[in-house]
């Protein structure tokens, strides 16, 4: 083993430790140095994931036995294309939004905290008695639970996405869940029946992809996804009867991570709990919490089930409910009058798209295109199409969203409200936040030059070459749904003056930074404008995305 390997392989062990053990040590630290801490862990987890990403990139799929004990004893970690792709993806927005909850420390949640009043003094005779009053505990703004929760939630999200067996797979899952229903909690006493809603939807999803991988460990012997993926392909070649388990598994495990992502009907807990939680937790779990889910999705669906015909009905209840998310989720976002909860249902709406591969995956007719005289695909090009696509919209939704609900939620803090009415003209005094709104706009309607504009693009032609012309339909309404409910949201803080030609007045701004704080308050509005920024700009990266999916895929 070469140096060069040797420490892409400390890498991808390192991307998982480093930020638990950062998320154990800001438990004994104070307010600020948990900030600076959160900041360097942010740095060392991105300048860890950019080895892996170049390794991978290369071709290379990359494979470390943990002490040096091979599957199945042991704990295997694998990185591929899919696994290179959302570590990035993590890494970025997670190293963006750590930034910004440390220029503004108010964005990480609410806390109470005891009142203090200087006792009265009584005189009797000689006697002096001190009486005091019970003062009531009054809520502050700033959490010092957010750093230990968001570092070991973005642990669980790197282990997730590197694990190689599905048990520890699940075990990182858990902690995404957990941590994620705990960051919720911090919005205060408005949000905790919405985590208390999470909890339950986070525990049962568990338990439901719990039981569907004991299913799987039972016929094939083994948990590792690679082996477990072709014990399965050798029963379906025998026609083994076992095969009935590994479909009600399949089924078990697409239902929990179904609620996980919040695919309609399944979705009611995720509109408050992501409107409910402080500004620096709504972009974590619309953009990287709900990603673990579909990641894990892909997974079983690509790598441990493979191509099985008896999945044939699922797919297309799944891809049916992915279609109702589309059209549903975009309707009730034009019926919101709020920032908050109409890009809360956007997440809902954009975790339809997730979901029409998944027809294609079983599909014969998926080569229709392929071997065909005057085309040049080769072998699976319509299915790393499908595939590539997919992970281009999700990859998109990550840097938008982030954008979107940080643009969001600092307007909220400002102004104490985040009616569209209210912040009418918004756009004067913050265009840097508004902008970043527009660039956000631009990638999950899908517009040119954008990632969400490759990732349907890609899957379109995907389903065209396969004859599947109804996902075409799907990705064009939901086009213009998206650019309706976009377009409500952005276009009022656009309005320089009222019909009348007056001037707007907005809210009276709440919250002000003092003097010191300012300055950092001020850079914080870099975050969303920068992650809309590379909405866009990675638009450009549709072909190479599809060849470092190529590494490590299943066909």
């Amino acid at each position: 083993m070469n140096a060069p390997m040797s420490l892409t392989l400390f890498c991808l062990g390192a991307v998982v430790l480093i930020p638990l053990l950062a998320s154990a040590l800001s438990v004994l630290l104070g307010s600020a140095a948990r900030r600076v801490l959160g900041v360097l862990t942010s740095a060392a987890v991105l300048g860890l994931s950019a080895p892996i990403l170049v390794r991978v990139t290369s071709g290379e799929t990359l494979e470390l036995a943990l002490g040096g004990f091979e599957s199945p004893l042991g704990i295997t970690l694998r990185a591929d294309g899919l696994s290179a792709l959302f570590l990035a993806m993590t890494a970025i927005v997670g190293a963006v939004v750590s930034c910004y909850a440390a220029a503004r420390p108010a964005a990480t949640g609410k806390r109470l905290v005891a009142q203090t009043v200087e006792p009265a003094t009584v005189t009797d005779g000689d006697h002096r008695a001190a009486l005091t009053e019970d003062a009531p505990a009054a809520w502050r703004t700033g959490h010092a639970g957010f750093w230990p929760l968001w570092l070991g939630c973005w642990s669980g999200l790197n282990a997730v996405f590197v694990s190689g067996d599905l048990f520890n797979t699940y075990v990182g899952l858990e902690l995404v869940g957990l941590t994620a229903v705990a960051l919720v909690a911090l919005g205060g006493r408005e949000a905790w029946a919405a985590a208390l809603r999470y909890l339950f939807i986070a525990v049962l999803g568990s338990l439901l992809f719990l039981i569907g991988v004991a299913l799987i460990y039972s016929v094939t012997g083994t948990l590792d996804i690679i082996d477990s993926g072709e014990a399965i392909t050798q029963l379906a070649a025998q026609g083994d009867a076992d095969l009935a388990a590994v479909v009600l598994a399949l089924c078990l495990i697409s239902l929990g991570l179904a609620l996980k992502v919040a695919l309609v009907p399944l979705h009611g807990w995720l509109i408050p709990a992501h409107s409910s939680a402080p500004s620096a937790v709504s972009p974590l779990l619309s953009a990287l919490v709900i990603k673990a889910a579909l990641f894990v999705l892909l997974r079983a669906w690509l790598w441990v089930a493979g191509p099985l015909p008896e999945l044939e009905i699922l797919a297309w209840v799944l891809a049916g409910m992915g279609t109702a998310a589309i059209l549903l989720g975009s309707v009730m976002a034009l019926r919101q009058s709020r920032l908050k909860p109409l890009i809360a249902y956007s997440t809902v709406a954009q975790v339809g798209y997730w979901f029409l591969l998944l027809p294609l995956l079983l599909d014969p007719e998926t080569s229709a295109l392929e071997g065909q005289p005057g085309t040049t695909l080769e072998e699976g090009a319509v299915l790393a199409g499908a595939l590539s696509g997919t992970v281009a919209l999700a990859l998109g939704h990550g840097l938008a969203k982030a954008s979107l609900f940080l643009s969001a939620g600092h307007l909220k803090d400002l102004y104490s409200t985040d009616e569209i009415t209210e912040l009418r003209g918004a756009g004067r005094a913050h265009p840097m936040l508004v902008m970043s709104m527009g660039l956000s706009a631009v990638g999950l309607i899908g517009l040119p030059l954008s990632l969400g504009f490759s990732g349907k693009w890609l899957l379109a032609t995907s389903a065209v070459a396969a004859g599947h012309y109804w996902i075409l339909v799907v990705l064009v309404a939901g086009t213009l749904f998206s650019a309706a409910y976009l377009l409500k949201a952005v276009a009022p803080l656009l309005v320089m003056s009222e019909d009348d030609q007056t001037a707007l007045t907005l809210p009276q701004a709440q919250n002000h930074p003092g003097a010191s704080d300012r300055t950092l308050t001020g850079k914080a509005q870099l975050a969303p404008f920068l992650l809309g920024l590379l909405t866009v700009l990675t638009g450009f990266l549709g072909v190479w995305l599809t060849g470092v999916l190529e590494v490590g895929a299943p066909w």
